[in-house]
């Protein structure tokens, strides 16, 4: 497993200063991601397993990251797992308790496509993202197992009984977050859950067409949604506004 830095973040732990992880490799491909980089799948080696995908330059090995998270320790109160996906390695426990050694919380961040790995990382605090409603996640992810929907449900299920501090966000990305998707992305949701809905962001992103012809929704939209998704779950609030 090899991982991307970044320094310090006010904004990915709520409420703590924080370092990020990135894992690279995630079997989705949404393409609104804002991490295109990290998406093709990289071996132990380093090496990335989709032809005419970037080198791994910026990417570091386990150890070199904790070194660093030791480094910064003492202007850190936390760190953030996120990708790609890092629920695909294997080594996710085994960082997620070396980092709680330097006597720092963890935060994961998860697609939730890996149901039975949330509980053993045991972060202090998960993200789970809800991306569409479950019987759509085929069209983000390729070779999606025939059960993919309830995978999406175990894996909040997962992270309710995790035992961690958690949230669950759902990107309203144009096309896969309507107001009927929103309905059936209510289903998997339960009235105690912290639940923020945040805008699609242009930009550079996995799917070139999107950042030239993607439009983000307006606020008017993202309020009929938001007031469809609070029918389930109260505390459901935007962010970013």
């Amino acid at each position: 497993m090899r991982l991307g830095i970044q320094k310090t973040s006010l904004v990915d732990y709520p409420g703590r200063v924080a370092a990020v992880l990135f894992t690279a490799g995630c079997a989705f491909r949404c393409p609104y991601c804002h991490n295109p980089d990290l998406v093709a799948p990289i071996d132990d080696a380093g090496t990335h397993s989709d032809d005419g995908i970037p080198g791994d330059d910026d990417l570091v090995s386990v150890e070199e990251a904790l070194a660093f998270i030791e480094h910064r320790k003492p202007v850190l109160s936390g760190v953030v797992i996120s990708g790609g996906e890092p629920t695909i390695h294997d080594g996710l426990p085994a960082l997620a308790a070396a980092i709680k050694r330097l006597g720092l919380l963890v935060k994961l961040d998860t697609n939730g496509s890996r149901p039975e790995r949330i509980a053993a990382v045991g972060a202090d605090y998960v993200a789970m993202d809800l991306k569409t409603r479950p019987g759509r996640y085929a069209e983000l992810w390729p070779g999606a197992p025939t059960d993919a929907a309830d995978r999406i449900r175990e894996a909040a299920r997962a992270v309710r009984g995790s035992g961690a501090e958690y949230e669950f966000r759902i990107t309203c990305a144009p096309g896969f977050v309507t107001e009927e998707d929103a309905e059936a992305i209510s289903e998997v949701l339960e009235p105690g859950d912290s639940v923020y809905l945040q805008r699609y962001r242009p930009g550079r992103v996995l799917d070139p067409d999107w950042a030239a012809g993607v439009s983000p929704y307006t606020e008017e939209r993202l309020e009929r949604i938001l007031a469809i998704v609070r029918r389930a779950a109260p505390k459901a609030r935007l962010r970013g506004f």
